[in-house]
C-alpha cells in the first residue's frame, strides 16, 4: 500500500486525522528530510526512515512504488501533495505498469490556505496559485502566465518566490505587477507559516521590494486585487455581499438595515448563541472547580478549539486572573513568543504587544548559543519582562528559556504558558507552574495559539468591562 500524506504548513496540530493515522501505521516512512523533521515526533518507534534531499524525488518516487508492492510506505509531502508536491511524480511513476499498486492521496493544507488564514481573508473571491520556481519550468512560461494573471481582476498567490540562487524571478515578477496593477494594491507576505519563526506583513505591492531581505522559499506572497482591502488589521478580498446586503452597523443604529441583511446576521448570530449555549452547558457541569471568570475563560477556550477535554488540563496557580486584569487595567506591555499569538491578541491592546522572534538579534543569539529563535526572542526581552504578562502560546523552547529568566530573579507578573508538542512541552509548563507566579497553563503536550489568544483576550475583555 502506498500513501502520498500531506502533512499541511508543519505545526502538528493542523495535521488531519487520516494523515496522522496513516502516519503511525506507516511501515516505511519517506520524504524530504526538512518534512521528516516536522513530523519526527509522531513518527512509529519501528518505521523505517528514508529521507532525501532537493532534487531527489524522482529516485524516491521510483523507491516508493518498488516498497509499496509488499510493505505500507508512507510518503509525506509539505502542504498539499496534489499542489506543487509528490502526488502527480508518483502517478507519473507509476504509470500504467504498476495498476495493481494501491494507492492513496491524503490531502493536507496548502500554504496558500493557511497564509490566508494568518493574513485574515484574501481568498474569499476568485484567486490564482503560481510558482516562480523555474527549475522545472522555463522561465518564459511563468513569466508569460504571471503577465495574464497581472493583467486579470484577480488574487494572485506566489509560492517559491525567492531562494538563494533564485533572486531576479521575484524582481520581475514585481515589474511586472507594477506594469499592470495599481501600486496601493493590498499584498500579504507570510514565511515561516505555523511553524517557528513565522512572519506575518501586511504591505501594498509598491513597498514589495522593502521586504525582499527577508523573502525565501519558505514565503508566500499573496498580491490582492482591487477588492482586496486591509480592514482592521486584516487582508480582505470582498465577495460581493456589500452589493446585496447591508450589513455594516452605523453610528446609532440600533439593529442592521434591511430585511434580507437582518435574517443573514440573524442566521449567523443563532448559531454563534447556540455555539456558545453549548459550551456553557458543558462547562457548567464543573462549576465547583472554577471561579467566575475562571469560567469565563475556560468557556472561551474550549469554544476556541471546539474540545471539552481542555476542561481537565485547564490549569489556574495563585489568582491568575485577577492579576491579569491588573496587568491590563495598568496598561502593562505583554510578550509573546511568536508573531502569531501577537496578531491574535485584541486589536485595542496589540500596541502593548512585544515580540523579539523575527529581530535581527535574535540570528546572532541562536547561531552563538545554539538556541531556537523563539528562546532568543525570550532573552531579547528579558530587560522587559519583569512585571509583565508573558504569553507563550507554541514554543517549549521559549517556556524553558523563560524559566531560565525565573530562576534569574526576572519575574513576569502574570504567564501564559500554552506550548504544544510531545517534546517538552509538558516538561516547560510544569516547570513555569512551580515557580510560584500566577499562571494559566494547559497540562500535557496539548495547547497551542488559539487557546493561548482565547486567554489573554478573554483577561483583557473582563478587564475593559470592570473600567465601564
Amino acid at each position: 500500500m502506498l500513501s502520498v500524506v500531506g502533512i499541511g504548513p508543519g505545526s502538528l496540530d493542523l495535521l488531519t486525522e487520516r494523515a496522522r493515522a496513516r502516519i503511525s501505521s506507516a511501515d516505511i516512512i519517506m520524504g524530504n528530510e526538512r518534512y521528516i523533521g516536522l513530523i519526527r515526533e509522531i513518527i512509529p518507534k519501528d518505521a523505517e526512515v528514508i529521507t532525501g534531499k532537493m532534487g531527489t524525488e524522482v529516485e524516491r518516487a521510483k523507491k516508493a512504488v518498488e516498497l509499496g508492492r509488499r510493505k505500507n510506505v508512507v510518503v509525506v509531502s509539505g502542504g498539499d501533495p496534489g499542489i506543487y508536491g509528490m502526488a502527480g511524480l508518483l502517478i507519473e511513476v507509476i504509470g500504467d505498469s504498476h495498476t495493481d499498486l494501491k494507492m492513496e492521496i491524503i490531502p493536507g493544507i496548502t500554504a496558500a490556505s493557511v497564509s490566508a488564514a494568518l493574513l485574515g481573508a484574501p481568498l474569499s473571491n476568485d484567486f490564482a496559485v503560481v510558482s516562480l520556481s523555474d527549475l522545472l519550468v522555463p522561465w518564459s512560461e511563468i513569466e508569460e502566465k504571471l503577465e495574464e494573471l497581472a493583467k486579470m481582476e484577480i488574487v494572485v498567490v506566489i509560492y517559491n518566490p525567492r531562494s538563494k540562487t533564485r533572486t531576479v524571478q521575484l524582481e520581475k515578477a514585481y515589474e511586472l505587477f507594477m506594469r499592470f496593477r495599481d501600486g496601493k494594491t493590498i499584498v500579504g507576505i507570510v514565511r515561516n507559516a505555523e511553524r517557528e519563526g513565522c512572519e506575518i506583513e501586511i504591505s501594498t505591492l509598491e513597498d514589495l521590494p522593502d521586504f525582499y531581505h527577508r523573502i525565501d522559499m519558505s514565503t508566500t506572497i499573496i498580491i490582492g486585487s482591487s477588492k482586496t482591502e486591509n480592514i482592521g488589521g486584516r487582508m480582505v478580498t470582498r465577495r460581493g455581499y456589500e452589493r446585496r446586503y447591508d450589513y455594516e452597523r452605523r453610528e446609532g443604529d440600533t439593529a442592521i438595515q434591511g430585511h434580507e441583511s437582518s435574517d443573514y446576521a440573524e442566521a449567523g448570530n443563532r448559531i454563534w448563541e447556540k455555539s456558545k449555549a453549548i459550551v456553557e452547558d458543558i462547562v457548567s457541569k464543573h462549576s465547583g472547580s472554577f471561579s467566575e471568570h475562571e469560567r469565563r475563560i475556560v468557556e472561551r477556550v474550549v469554544f476556541a478549539n471546539a474540545d471539552p477535554s481542555l476542561l481537565d488540563l485547564l490549569v489556574f496557580n495563585h489568582n491568575p486572573v485577577e492579576k491579569g486584569i491588573e496587568c491590563i487595567k495598568e496598561g502593562k506591555t505583554i510578550i509573546t513568543d511568536i508573531e502569531m499569538v501577537k496578531a491574535g491578541i485584541n486589536g485595542r491592546y496589540r500596541k502593548r504587544v512585544k515580540c523579539f522572534v523575527n529581530d535581527p538579534r535574535t540570528k546572532e543569539i541562536v547561531e552563538k548559543e545554539n538556541v531556537t529563535r523563539t528562546a532568543a526572542g525570550i532573552r531579547l526581552a528579558k530587560e522587559l519582562i519583569q512585571d509583565t504578562i508573558v504569553v507563550v502560546g507554541n514554543s517549549p523552547s521559549a517556556c524553558m528559556e523563560l524559566f531560565a529568566l525565573i530562576e534569574q530573579d526576572i519575574k513576569p507578573a502574570l504567564i501564559v504558558a500554552t506550548p504544544v508538542g510531545f517534546i517538552n512541552a509538558a516538561e516547560a509548563k510544569e516547570k513555569v507552574m512551580s515557580t510560584g507566579i500566577p499562571s494559566i497553563a494547559i497540562k500535557g503536550p496539548r495547547g497551542g495559539t488559539p487557546s493561548a489568544v482565547a486567554i489573554i483576550n478573554e483577561i483583557i475583555e473582563i478587564a475593559n468591562s470592570r473600567l465601564k
